[in-house]
């Protein structure tokens, strides 16, 4: 989890600034911390420390993906104009589920801008490559992650602008 609070880190976490969400997704997929819960950078990283954990069993992308679209960045709870960012890490992805196809879809038709953190020697690029738009990086296992944490900064600050309010 200090891939998730270094990441953090790199923002201003803030009600009113950068807010964010952890999704944890296995068999099933839970929202764990939901959107704007912690208003600043101790109390979310505690958040992360004693709650989220790595969890055994599949790896059901689809179910993690309909929980960000419906749950972490539902209508409601988006602040018009916001930049709407996701980093998916996983260890095992595979398109063989037309919903993970169904669900990036809807979510690239929202604007969010999703990038990939695929923590494997072989993963299925095709796959990472088409419900991340070709936004990923590899890495080699869990204990380098820290090392591309600038990476997917740089694509949450950078690469993708902010919708247009309509």
């Amino acid at each position: 989890m200090n891939f998730v609070n270094n990441l953090a880190a790199s923002f201003r976490i803030d009600r009113n600034c950068v807010r964010v969400a952890v999704i944890s997704y296995a068999d099933n997929a839970q929202a764990v911390i939901t959107l704007g819960r912690y208003g600043d950078i101790g109390s979310f990283q505690q958040a992360v420390t004693l709650q989220v954990t790595l969890l055994g069993g599949n790896s059901n992308l689809a179910s993690g993906l309909q929980v960000l679209l419906n749950q972490v960045f539902a209508t409601s709870l988006v602040r018009p104009g916001a930049r709407l960012v996701a980093a998916i890490v996983t260890n095992r992805l595979t398109c063989n589920n037309n919903q993970i196809r169904l669900w990036a879809g809807q979510l690239r038709n929202r604007n969010v801008a999703m990038y990939g953190v695929a923590v494997t020697s072989q993963p299925d690029i095709n796959c990472l490559s088409e419900v991340t738009s070709r936004q990923y990086v590899q890495v080699p296992n869990y204990r380098d992650l820290n090392n591309y944490v600038s990476q997917v900064v740089s694509f949450a600050c950078v690469s993708t602008p902010a919708p247009r309010s309509k």
